[in-house]
């Protein structure tokens, strides 16, 4: 019983994560209707936090994909897939195949619990 409660809590945990990265995806993409798109380049935090929702919805992405849903454009998409591949926070090989199913690091995916999870709190201070 014990066992399935935190099973649940650790769900709950991991759906509130995904929502906070989604919710961050929605409103960096919301500046573009405001300013500019040049103000904002930031393609490497996208690509991780489009992973990050995609592994939490069970969906797995390619490079190809990825660039599509986010408009960027085929060569910064394998420069910077190189990039995250190279640094150990993206498995798969983008660069020779931008079809392959890419999924995030487990130190990717433990950095980007720990951010995320500090903006829930933060937020939460926003609320009290």
């Amino acid at each position: 019983m014990a066992r399935r409660q935190a099973d649940g809590a650790a769900a709950r945990h991991g759906d509130r994560l995904s929502e906070a990265a989604r919710t961050i995806l929605v409103n960096r993409r919301s500046r573009l209707d405001l300013l500019p798109a040049e103000l904002f380049g930031e393609w490497p935090w996208e690509m991780l936090l489009t992973l990050f929702v995609a592994d939490s919805e069970g969906r797995r992405l390619s490079a190809r994909m990825i660039a599509a849903e986010l408009a960027c454009g085929p060569l910064t998409m394998t420069r910077w897939m190189q990039h995250l591949t190279r640094t150990g926070l993206v498995i798969g090989d983008a660069a020779t195949d931008p079809d392959e199913p890419l999924t995030l690091s487990p130190t990717a995916i433990t950095a980007l619990e720990s951010y995320l999870g500090s903006v829930l709190a933060s937020s939460q201070l926003l609320v009290e």
